[in-house]
Order: C-alpha cells, then structure tokens, then sequence
C-alpha cells in the first residue's frame, strides 16, 4: 500500500529532527512526506529542509502567511495545503506532528492493519509521555480515541468524510463521521509513540468556551451536551461555567452545526449508547 504523510509544522525545532529521524528509518517504505512549515519563527525550516535534501521522498512546503490560530483551524489549514500539494498517488494518508517520536515498525503495522481489514477506516497507536523519567500512557482521551498527532486514513473513507474539518473538535468529528459511513476506527494500544511535548491540560475560558461550542455543533441534544461539558471539564482541568456556557450559548442561539441532520442523529445515538453500555458494564 502506498503511504502519503502530511506533517505540519509551527515552531518544533526542539522535537522535529528527532520525529523525522524516526520516520525515515521506518522498516516500510513511505511514499511522500510533504512538512508544511506554517510560518515557523525558530529553525523549524532549516531542519526540514536539511531533511528533504537527503531523502527524495520529503519536500517542504513553506509560507509567511501562517494559518488562522483558532484551536483546530491552524493546524487543518496547514495540513490542507500539504495534502493539495502530494504529487503521489496514495491509499493511505496521514496525519501527523512533529512532536511525536515513531516506533520504526509504525508504518508497517498501519499498512498491516488496513490490509488485514477492508472495513478499517482510521487507525493509529497510542500517546506516550514521559513522566519523571519513565514513559507512560498519556491518558485524556478514552483508549479507542485515536489521537490527532498519529491518524492515518484509508482513501475511500477519508474520501466518504470529506477529509478534515477546520474546526475545534476536528479529531472526533472525523472519527464519528467514519462510522457514519460503516467504517471502522481502531487504536492499536500495542502500538506506542513517544508524545515528547505533553497536550496541555488546563484551559482557560476562551477555549473552553470553544469546546463547549463544539459539542453543539457534533449534533448533541441539550442533556447530551451538558454531560459531555461536565466530563471534559474533569478530564482536562477545564473551566466548567465557561464550557457549559459556550455548549449553551451555541444551543439557544442555534448556531451552524458541523453535521447534517442526519449525522446528527446519528452521532447522538452512538453518543447514548455509549452512556448506556458505561452504565451497564
């Protein structure tokens, strides 16, 4: 299977030679690697590209115009740019940071993966960081959450989903829209990368606003939504009243939703029976 990776990249001078080490001695070989350096003020450039003058499989893209800081948009708006601009064909694409250190059979075991299971989606590994010397598993997330930094995609599903929404909440939505359309998503919970910067865990009221605005815009109902605002605010260290507030905020003005009607209604019962099984497990 051919393998196409997009990274972007805003300021990872500290973690990108590392990351691209480990993704150029993979035992699989990857088709194209595109970096999109999304105006990078540190040495970013330089050490992607030193990168693609060795390896003919890498190439840099480069602006002044960095994208939109808004959480979720900047990051997609890069990644948009790199995939416009591969040059290969491709039956896998990924998306991945640069602050993430691959095992070198990572590559391998994706393209196992998808071979293995026509069904299967979305696939990835899962985040560990170091913590007083020893690395362990970075748990904000549930364990068949496939984490944004490491995502991989097969073409007819990422192709189903619409490719990747510039918008807060990106990395779930894709996911819940996977399935929409009877595609699996997998977290290989063997399969282990080294997350060298931690996601932050507090978040001030302005993003947390934010979040609360996506769970709105995911289709939730009113009880669907509070739930979901209480839950993130005690995993994250979140500002409670500020997310609640956003989530209600967007339902009594009815804002734009990401979703259709349909995936709405569909998202909300996945959503539910989730709860249910929770409960009843």
């Amino acid at each position: 299977m051919e393998v196409a990776i997009v990274m972007p990249v805003f300021n990872e001078e500290t973690f990108l030679e590392q990351s691209l080490k480990s993704l150029v001695t993979q035992t699989y070989p990857i088709k194209e690697l595109i970096i999109v350096n999304d105006g990078s003020t540190d040495n970013s450039l330089s050490i992607a590209t030193n990168f693609a003058q060795q390896y003919s499989f890498i190439s840099v893209i480069s602006s002044n115009d960095d994208s939109q800081h808004a959480p979720g948009q900047k990051v997609i708006h890069a990644f948009e740019r790199g995939f416009s601009a591969l040059s290969c064909s491709w039956e896998l694409i990924c998306k991945f940071d640069a602050d993430i250190v691959f095992p070198e059979n990572y590559i391998e075991s994706l393209v196992n993966a998808f071979s293995n299971d026509v069904n299967l989606g979305i696939y990835g590994g899962v985040l560990y960081v170091k913590n007083k010397g020893v690395y362990e598993f970075e748990a904000i997330s549930l364990t068949t959450h496939v984490r944004g930094p490491v995502k991989a995609y097969r073409k007819s599903c990422f192709t189903a989903i619409g490719g990747l929404r510039p918008a807060l909440g990106w990395d779930t939505l894709d996911e819940l829209l996977a399935m929409y359309h009877n595609f699996k998503v997998q977290t290989d919970n063997n399969l282990v990368v080294k997350h060298m910067r931690p996601t932050g865990s507090m978040y001030e009221a302005p993003l947390a606003r934010e979040k609360g605005k996506v769970f709105y815009a995911l289709g939730y109902d009113l009880i669907l939504g509070i739930l979901a605002s209480i839950k993130w605010a005690q995993n994250h260290s979140g500002n409670l009243s500020a997310v609640m507030g956003g989530f209600l905020g967007a339902w009594f003005n009815r804002s734009a939703r990401l979703v259709s009607v349909n995936e709405a209604q569909f998202i909300r019962k996945y959503r539910w029976k989730m709860i249910y099984r929770r409960l009843t497990s």
